[in-house]
């Protein structure tokens, strides 16, 4: 996997750095269009995920595993490593700028061990000597951000990824989010740093807990985050997920102003020994392991998701009661059941008529067992119904003409009477015993072309 992306067109940059430097600040002014040397198309740390030059918002539930997901990416930069997961190609090892305010310093570095990072070529950006004091940022580009700022234009850091986890954390007091202007002046020094640089930078949020479907509703107070952000990538858990103790985790790209969605991942949660256990520790961390491909993207498994649940919670039908109870009686006959026995069975149960039918109806269907036998009651999965006396297709020619080891060889019927009900004489019907057509008057037991053809194969 090649890398054709990771720098962006020096000239403009360039021209960009001198018109300032001439002018000492941009000057306001209506220019023409067809004079206007634009900015670069937008260029991908991770194609179709990550953007450079760009912020991207990662959401997701507290607790969720998602920050694994910046842990895995970040692993993959410093060690040159593609993740085919995500779209990042192979490329010489940079370095990666951490901001963490949730997790220990040392369950992030354990993490980091772990995935396989380069540890030279990541930077906690903090206070403290143990990665612990975290910084502070307003809305513009001073305090700790200018001090960010000065440290990334270093020549002995060349960083393609920015993390904070998690952002809200590191916003200055006397703004508030839940006003989204004040909001947007909060991600602006962001969005001047990514560009300044041209690096990456992802923001990890928390989802509310409201009960909806929609993405965006689940955002909450940080809904700007969507509006400001390039990209926004959701991390979810699937009802099943959840279920069976929460192995996997999905993420995928929610929204993006210059690409379509690409593809949700579910990645599996990997449990392993990092350090001898003790009493107090069990010496374990995490890492996002194998990932499979979803189909579609993350805001429609969302939407299903939301769907399943709310179906699960609604209050059965009459017939869907009745379609549970027909399965379970079901299962103690595989190959059917008398469909009376069955009726009586949910009568008895105190389901109607009506869903008692419609539920037969929707599970399977009934069928004669055979000739002048009670009809069976088979689910749809079960072995299809079978005639006893059904032949194999035959062609539109007398039987007679036909080879007779294929001949299908009918049970005996019965001789007709003699006479019709008004005296007049009926004659006899009688079947060849070898082809089992009806006799002509003069031939007896087998048809004449019946016996030769015997006497001949014989």
């Amino acid at each position: 996997m090649t890398d054709d992306y990771a720098h962006p067109p020096e000239d403009y940059w360039k021209d960009r750095a001198q018109t300032d430097d001439a002018q000492g600040v941009p000057i306001l002014k209506p220019r023409k269009l067809s004079e206007i040397k634009a900015p670069p198309p937008t260029q991908w740390l991770a194609k179709g995920w990550i953007p450079y030059s760009e912020i991207t918002v990662l959401v997701g539930e507290e607790g969720l595993g998602k920050s694994l997901a910046w842990v895995r990416w970040a692993a993959a930069i410093t060690a040159g490593r593609p993740d085919p997961s995500v779209s990042l190609p192979s490329r010489k090892p940079r370095d990666v700028v951490v901001i963490v305010t949730e997790d220990n310093p040392g369950e992030v570095k354990a993490r980091l061990t772990l995935a396989g990072a380069n540890l030279d070529h990541i930077y906690l950006f903090s206070s403290e000597p143990d990665g612990t004091g975290n910084p502070v940022f307003g809305n513009a580009m001073n305090g700790d951000m200018a001090t960010l700022d000065a440290y990334l234009a270093q020549e002995d850091i060349d960083a393609a990824l920015v993390v904070v986890d998690a952002w809200v954390d590191t916003v200055a007091g006397s703004l508030t989010l839940k006003d989204s202007q004040q909001a947007r002046q909060a991600m602006h020094p962001w969005k001047m740093l990514a560009q300044r640089h041209r690096l990456a930078v992802i923001l990890m949020t928390h989802t509310n807990r409201m009960s909806t479907a929609s993405t965006r509703d689940l955002m909450g107070s940080t809904a700007v985050l969507r509006q400001k952000a390039r990209m926004v990538l959701f991390a979810a858990r699937s009802p099943d997920d959840k279920e069976s103790g929460g192995d996997y985790v999905w993420i995928g790209p929610d929204k993006s102003n210059v690409t379509g969605k690409a593809d949700a991942v579910k990645y599996r949660l990997k449990i392993a020994n990092v350090r001898e256990a003790t009493d107090d520790d069990p010496g374990t961390t995490a890492c996002l392991d194998t990932y499979t491909r979803a189909h579609t993207n993350i805001s429609n498994l969302i939407a299903e998701w939301k769907e399943q649940q709310d179906q699960a919670a609604r209050p059965k039908t009459k017939q869907e009661q009745a379609q549970d109870a027909i399965t379970a009686y079901m299962a103690n006959y595989p190959n059917g059941c008398p469909t009376e026995d069955l009726k009586n069975h949910l009568e008895e149960l105190g389901f109607g008529k009506t869903a008692s039918e419609n539920a037969r109806k929707a599970l399977g269907e009934s069928g004669p067992a055979g000739f002048r036998q009670p009809f069976v009651y088979r689910l749809h999965s079960q072995t299809s119904y079978s005639d006893p006396i059904s032949q194999e297709p035959m062609d539109s020619r007398n039987s007679r003409n036909s080879d007779t080891d294929r001949a299908v060889r009918l049970p005996s019927l019965p001789t007709l009477p003699r006479f019709l009900g008004n005296g007049s004489e009926l004659g006899t019907f009688s079947p060849c015993l070898a082809c089992g057509d009806p006799l002509d008057d003069d031939e007896t037991d087998t048809h004449r072309e019946c016996s030769l053809a015997s006497a001949e194969s014989a």
